[in-house]
């Protein structure tokens, strides 16, 4: 634990004093590159929790002990990883105004540290946090593409750079198909057999199982909040694949003015609410 925080500190501390090197050597023409360090570092860690996940998540728990008291090494280096990533994404977006007005982010990463940190202090449902904290991220591996070329829109402009503009697409649908079948449809039968195994152990009266009553129930409680919240994120990203099939190819604005349904507008889509608003 005091291994991956250190680095991660180190990390961390190094691309702070890169940073300001570069601003007292060139000014604010920096910004550029630092947002493309602070992507790379999350792309990195996003990259770690999903390939690591992943590798781990192959590995079945048969029984019940092993799925809820289980201890492996390999899980516990990810929740300890994991929380501290939870830690430094929660100050960095309370330091940022536009990262602060997305409660449900913030919420996420408050429950997300938590869950972390019981899993690996207490040895508890090491197992699910496979998934929860490494197989669930491999649609974050696209979202840092998606999320940078939301910041930086010149990059994504076809007339300017074609192939960044089709690394673009490529990125947001990879992430959709990917949020959606992970955290939309497998998160639900994962979290079933979760909520399972937590039952049973709280039934349990034998002494081969330690107690966590509060731990377990509190887990549980967080499960069915984070949930939701995937089913509300998967709603907003059905929303952009909706908008995306359903808006007609950019044109001028006179053109529009004169032949609104000239390029094959679908008219049931034009009665959809601002799907402005829902932007990923």
């Amino acid at each position: 634990w005091l291994l991956v925080v250190g680095c991660w500190l180190l990390v961390v501390g190094c691309g702070w004093l890169c940073f300001w090197l570069l601003v007292l050597l060139v000014g604010c023409a920096c910004c550029f590159w630092c947002a493309v360090c602070c992507a790379a570092g999350y792309l990195i860690c996003m990259a770690y929790c999903a390939i690591y996940g992943g590798w781990l998540w192959a590995n079945r728990a048969d029984s019940i002990k092993d799925r809820v008291y289980g201890y492996q090494e390999g899980a516990t280096v990810l929740t300890q990883f994991n929380c501290a990533f939870q830690v430094y994404d929660l100050i960095s977006s309370l330091m940022y105004q536009t990262l602060l007005k997305n409660r449900d982010r913030v919420g996420h990463h408050v429950v997300a540290m938590i869950l972390a940190f019981w899993a690996y202090h207490d040895s508890l449902f090491l197992y699910y946090s496979i998934f929860f904290f490494g197989v669930s991220e491999i649609s974050s591996v696209f979202l840092t593409f998606v999320d940078f070329f939301k910041d930086f829109p010149t990059l994504r402009n076809p007339k300017i750079n074609p192939k960044l503009a089709q690394l673009n697409e490529l990125s947001r649908i990879m992430f959709a198909a990917l949020f959606l079948s992970i955290r939309v449809v497998y998160w639900p039968y994962v979290s079933m057999q979760f909520w399972g195994d937590s039952i049973d152990a709280l039934v349990a009266k034998t002494s081969a199982y330690p107690v966590f009553q509060f731990e377990i129930v509190m887990t549980m409680l967080a499960n069915i909040g984070l949930t939701l919240l995937q089913f509300y994120w998967g709603y907003k990203v059905l929303l952009q694949v909706h908008k995306k099939i359903c808006m007609s190819p950019r044109v001028s604005l006179d053109s529009k003015r004169d032949n609104s349904q000239e390029y094959g507008a679908i008219p049931a889509c034009n009665k959809a609410v601002d799907l402005e608003k829902h932007d990923l």
